[in-house]
């Protein structure tokens, strides 16, 4: 049915959009932070490049991180809810097209928890920002780097030095998780609408990857099986893309997808 195929290629491009907007607003933090960090520096380049003058560097610079973690965890949060609505809307979406009213209450606490792990991945991104920023600050005394040495190691703009290898994970860490809670939310819904829906299944869809393909995550598109079986993807158990079961080689950067299939759709 075109209506069917419709309604679920509009709910996928939504939720691309929201993975879109939620890298994005990532990244706006850490250029934020970023800002600041390089606002310190600046200052240290007119004063005294020396232990006393470092400390205070250090604690101004750990207060932002501190504050700049806190505000991407509440971004955060806000994004993955998001996520989980998008996740049941590509299941509502074509059964509302033939008819069938899914009006089932899908709980929270599998999100909170997930939450609770997407948040863990960020405090270790801004723990590692601050090692990473600290170590050279640190040098700037022991190795006597000048304090524009300092900003260029840690990065005078957002896309290079130790700053990059940051927004790169944090790119991942948005990407990757935003569409896990997308897809969990997918995987609970379908289980719900099996219960009073004979026949329906899932089906795998491979909708690209943002560096290299997974050639047997290309191989599994168009694969369907009953909801409660998992997919094979390489010889792979995996109950949909992103599995947190699965080995994180197969998760990190998945861009597939899974969505409801039905013989007679």
């Amino acid at each position: 049915m075109a209506k069917v195929t419709q309604v679920i290629k509009n709910a996928l491009k939504e939720k691309d959009r929201a993975i879109i907007s939620g890298s994005e607003s990532m990244l706006r933090i850490l250029e934020d932070l970023h800002g600041q960090v390089q606002a310190a520096l600046g200052k240290a380049a007119l004063g005294t490049w020396d232990a006393y003058h470092l400390r205070q560097y250090l604690d101004q610079i750990e207060y932002q991180i501190a504050n700049y973690a806190a505000e991407s965890k509440t971004r955060f949060s806000g994004l993955l809810d998001t996520a989980w609505a998008a996740g049941k809307t590509v299941v509502d979406a074509p059964l509302a097209v033939n008819g069938i009213y899914t009006g089932f209450h899908l709980s929270a606490t599998v999100l909170d928890t997930l939450k609770e792990y997407s948040n863990g991945y960020l405090e270790n991104l801004y723990q590692d920002a601050w090692y990473k920023i600290k170590g050279e600050l640190t040098l700037g005394i022991v190795g006597n780097k000048t304090p524009q040495e300092v900003a260029r190691a840690i990065g005078e703009t957002i896309d290079k030095g130790r700053f990059a290898n940051i927004a790169a994970r944090a790119e991942t860490i948005a990407q990757t998780e935003m569409g896990r809670v997308f897809s969990e939310a997918t995987q609970l819904r379908m289980e719900q609408v099996a219960e009073n829906v004979p026949g329906i299944e899932k089906q795998w869809i491979h909708a690209g990857h943002p560096k290299q393909a997974r050639p047997t995550h290309v191989a599994a598109n168009g694969q369907h099986v009953p909801v409660n079986e998992p997919f094979m993807i390489g010889g792979i158990p995996m109950m949909f893309p992103r599995d947190p079961a699965a080995p994180i080689a197969e998760t990190i950067n998945c861009g597939c997808d899974h969505i409801p299939y039905h013989e007679s759709w």
